[in-house]
């Protein structure tokens, strides 16, 4: 019975760790700071769960001195490597999406200043 229990709450806490880790990996993509997160998430998956027992250790003393109302999440979301695998996947999505948005905003730019140059039909030249 503790296990239904316990299935339901992981069910939960994944839905809303995945919208903490969405708007995380968002900021991150926002920010430029997409190779130094994923570079540190890769090197710092194998500690997870130690990162987690830590924040949990020192929680007690953290909270009573600054009100992080997030920082439970962080825990839940350290306790399991795959939460670290599905946040860098998703950085790497946004990324690819804005260097595609970026590519293609250069393009459009490069072909307005190319139609600008270009002589006008009917032009004297």
């Amino acid at each position: 019975m503790w296990s239904m229990r316990d299935r339901a709450r992981t069910k939960e806490i994944e839905g809303a760790n995945r919208e903490a880790m969405d708007r995380f990996a968002r900021r991150i993509v926002d920010w430029r700071m997409t190779a130094p997160a994923v570079l540190f998430l890769e090197s710092a998956k194998p500690l997870s769960f130690l990162g987690n027992q830590a924040l949990i250790f020192f929680q007690p003393i953290v909270q009573s001195i600054f009100n992080f109302k997030t920082y439970e999440e962080v825990t839940d979301i350290l306790e399991d490597r795959e939460n670290l695998e599905y946040l860098l996947r998703k950085i790497e999505a946004l990324e690819a999406e804005y260097v595609k948005e970026e590519k293609e905003e250069r393009r459009r730019r490069r072909e307005a200043r190319r139609a600008r140059k270009r002589p006008k039909e009917g032009a004297d030249e």
